[in-house]
C-alpha cells in the first residue's frame, strides 16, 4: 500500500480529496436547494445551472471512485475500459460548460436588456438549450474514441494526453482551441 507515512503526507492526502468532496456537498445542497423552491423550479435559467451542478457532482463522483484506490494502492487497479469512461465524463463535462458560458451569458444579457421577452421563456426552452449543449458536447467528446483521433495514456492509465501519432489529432486539438478563443471572445 502506497499511504503516506508522515503527517504531513497524510495531510495532503486528505485536503486533496476533502475539497472536492466539500465542493460535491455543496453541489448536492445547491441543487436540492433549487428543487425545493417552486419560483426557481420554473426557470430555465435555473434549469441549466442545475443540469451543470448535476455534471459537476457525477465528474466529482466518478473521478473519485476512480482517483481514492488508485492513490491508496499505489497503481491503477481500474480496466482500461473504466478509466476511459473516467475520461468521457470528464470531457463531456469539459465541453458542456464550455458550451454553456455563452448561453448563460447570452440569458442574463436578455435578462437585463429585454426583461419582458426573458420571462416569456419557459422551461422547455431551459430543457431545448441543455439538450442542445449536451448532445454538442457528446458529439464533441465522440472523436476521441475513433481510430483518426484520440488519447493515450503516459503512465498505465493515470496520466493521459491526446496521441497525436493519429492523424486527426490535431485537427482536432485546433478545432478545441478554436472553440476556447471563439467562446472567450464572445463572453
Amino acid at each position: 500500500m502506497m499511504l503516506p507515512p508522515d503527517f504531513l503526507g497524510w495531510l495532503t492526502f486528505i485536503m486533496k480529496h476533502l475539497g472536492p468532496l466539500i465542493i460535491l456537498l455543496v453541489g448536492c445542497l445547491c441543487v436540492f436547494a433549487l428543487q425545493r423552491v417552486s419560483d426557481l423550479r420554473s426557470t430555465p435559467l435555473f434549469c441549466i445551472v442545475r443540469v451543470l451542478m448535476i455534471i459537476d457532482i457525477v465528474n466529482i463522483v466518478v473521478g473519485k471512485i476512480h482517483d481514492i484506490p488508485d492513490e491508496v494502492m499505489g497503481k491503477e487497479i481500474f480496466d482500461p475500459i473504466s478509466v476511459t469512461v473516467v475520461l468521457i465524463v470528464q470531457c463531456i463535462r469539459w465541453f458542456a460548460q464550455l458550451l454553456a458560458l455563452p448561453l448563460l451569458s447570452s440569458l442574463h444579457f436578455l435578462s437585463l436588456y429585454r426583461p419582458v421577452r426573458f420571462r416569456k421563456l419557459r422551461l422547455i426552452h431551459g430543457y431545448s438549450i441543455v439538450a442542445f449543449f449536451l448532445s454538442m458536447s457528446v458529439l464533441l467528446t465522440v472523436p476521441l474514441l475513433t481510430e483518426c483521433c484520440g488519447f493515450t495514456y503516459y503512465v498505465d492509465g493515470a496520466f493521459w494526453a491526446f496521441d497525436f501519432g493519429k492523424p486527426g489529432t490535431a485537427l482536432y486539438t485546433q478545432l478545441n482551441l478554436v472553440l476556447q478563443v471563439t467562446i472567450k471572445l464572445i463572453l
